[in-house]
């Protein structure tokens, strides 16, 4: 049973791949997605306890994470510096989705499609919501909203926080 700790190679695999598939991926909807899709997976597939009884037994492990985050409180939301530096600079290039294979760290075909598929539901939801309905949305964290200080710069998130945030969302809204 194969354990990796992050879904995607890279960080970077991970911002090229959201970046392709939304249809107008603005700086604030790149990261936002980015934010989204990290906090939701960890809250859910990147929770599952491979311990428990049913699981231990069977070839299904979820990596922990995504990616490895780094997430800072910004005015408008979380932003991971490293993405808006690369974003903003022009460097992020759409990938080629036959090749998806090469931006994965794993190689069970049946976990590749669970997780690229919620991965997909949940950029296909980002994808309806306009930049600042996104900003507003993250605001509502309290990973961000606890840390966040007006005319600060590059105040770190804690991923614990985040994850913890989402867990407490998703119990609540019945989704596990």
């Amino acid at each position: 049973m194969e354990n990796k700790k992050n879904f995607f190679k890279t960080k970077d695999n991970a911002v090229k791949y959201i970046y392709t598939k939304l249809d107008n991926p603005t700086p604030i909807k790149l990261q936002k997605a980015l934010y989204f899709v990290w906090a939701f997976y960890a809250a859910t597939y990147g929770n599952v306890d491979t311990n428990e009884s049913e699981i231990k037994d069977s070839d299904v492990s979820y990596p922990e994470h995504l990616f490895e985050p780094n997430f800072e409180a910004w005015k408008y939301g979380p932003v991971d510096p490293d993405v808006w530096e690369n974003n903003n600079g022009g460097n992020i290039e759409p990938v080629n989705l036959d090749n998806v294979d090469s931006l994965i760290n794993i190689s069970n075909k049946s976990v590749i499609n669970d997780i690229l598929s919620f991965v997909d539901d949940m950029i296909n939801q980002v994808k309806d919501v306009n930049d600042f309905g996104l900003v507003n949305r993250s605001h509502e964290d309290s990973a961000w909203r606890d840390v966040w200080k007006d005319n600060f710069l590059h105040i770190k998130m804690d991923p614990a926080e985040i994850k913890k945030d989402y867990v407490k969302y998703v119990e609540e809204q019945g989704m596990l």
